[in-house]
């Protein structure tokens, strides 16, 4: 008799995959080093939705993920530049989901758990099974290079998304704020290894202060968090197969990862089920929009104060060849264009702004010369 295959962790990753064995009839078991699956905190966290074509909960839908969990459409994002210049964008159409995370009624973890033991798939908590046993790895971050840092706090303001970005707070990233059911929770981003991450955080509380002319006087939870922005060319690793964040499926220029657990998930338990080579499936299904997302964090990282300027006031630019050149005003399209063009079609010309200023000057100067005629 075939031996069940044996998950090391209960995560998103994990129990997707052991959710989709077991519907093909394959024993399963899922081994979790804590006393229940998912995160541990109870905080709200986005689920992107522009990198892949279909629709996000569609695709939940494709790879079997049913339950009552909390899911939340989201439409828009405001950007705001190191001086406080500000700049919403909309989309027609949903650009992120809010979801519920941890072990609470109406997280997405939760719902999961539930749907794996509905599916009398054995879950061990506090499991000491170790990564050499497993089959498939869906614990740990591949060689975290950034941390976050956050805090949430009771926030009677309307739900809202917004980043800021200023190297002063978070060093080659971003610092964000979101607001879900009058809760809000901030988070600043720097590399895992500056010694001042407490600070920065201290920082960006004062700088969303200042913001939205509030003063946060509760903090009901304080956390800190890993990220990993490095990605395995090989997630087939001495036989056992890499998901989540295990495997290094991480957007690397934003750190979304919510749908890249679900789909590293999904295709670990297809390749095990149609016995087929497993990095071939998740590089056909994902590799591009990964390897493009790291050639823009690469440029990203390279813009700088000076360069967060212009490239807020270029998202916020009315200006007809501008809007061209982001691909149209809906928010929605213009992120699919940077996660579908290599190198960035929009971070590239502000990296070497210098060097196209003349151009750029001259296209803010066509409407004028037109209507001059």
């Amino acid at each position: 008799m075939m031996q069940p295959v044996k998950i090391l962790g209960g995560g998103i990753a994990g129990l997707t995959a052991a959710i989709n064995l077991k519907q093909a009839g394959i024993d399963v078991e899922v081994h979790e080093r804590k006393e229940f699956c998912g995160k541990s905190t109870g905080d709200f966290q986005l689920m992107e939705n522009w990198i892949f074509e279909e629709d996000a909960l569609a695709a939940l839908k494709k790879f079997n993920i049913t339950g009552n969990f909390y899911v939340k459409p989201w439409y828009s994002l405001e950007f705001i530049s190191p001086s406080l210049k500000r700049c919403l964008k909309k989309s027609s159409e949903p650009l992120m989901y809010f979801l519920k995370r941890g072990p609470m009624e109406g997280a997405i973890d939760r719902a999961l758990q539930k749907q794996v033991i509905d599916a009398h798939i054995p879950i061990t908590f506090k499991s000491t099974l170790t990564v050499n046993d497993a089959t498939i790895v869906a614990i740990g971050k591949h060689k975290p290079n950034f941390m976050m840092t956050g805090i949430s706090f009771p926030f009677d303001h309307p739900d809202s998304v917004i980043v800021l970005y200023d190297d002063r707070l978070s060093h080659k990233m971003y610092t964000y704020i979101t607001v879900a059911d009058k809760i809000g929770q901030l988070v600043v981003i720097n590399p895992i290894e500056r010694t001042d991450h407490e600070l920065r955080l201290d920082r960006s509380i004062k700088r969303f202060e200042e913001i939205f002319n509030v003063k946060i006087s509760t903090i009901a939870h304080r956390f800190a968090a890993p990220l990993s922005l490095n990605f395995l060319k090989s997630a087939r690793i001495d036989g056992r197969y890499y998901v989540g964040e295990a495997g290094g499926f991480q957007d690397g220029l934003s750190g979304f990862g919510l749908m890249y657990a679900f789909r590293s998930g999904y295709h670990a338990a297809q390749s095990i089920i149609q016995n087929d080579d497993y990095d071939l499936r998740w590089q056909s299904a994902m590799l591009k929009p990964i390897e493009v997302s790291h050639i823009n964090r690469y440029l990203f990282e390279k813009l700088s104060n000076e360069g967060y300027e212009k490239l807020v006031n270029m998202l916020g630019s009315q200006n007809p060849a501008i809007v061209k050149l982001l691909g149209g005003d809906d928010l929605k399209s213009i992120v699919k264009k940077i996660y579908h063009h290599s190198p960035s079609y929009l971070l590239h010309p502000i990296l070497f702004w210098r060097k196209l200023s003349p151009l750029y000057t001259f296209l803010l100067s066509l409407p004028g010369r037109l209507l001059s005629r």
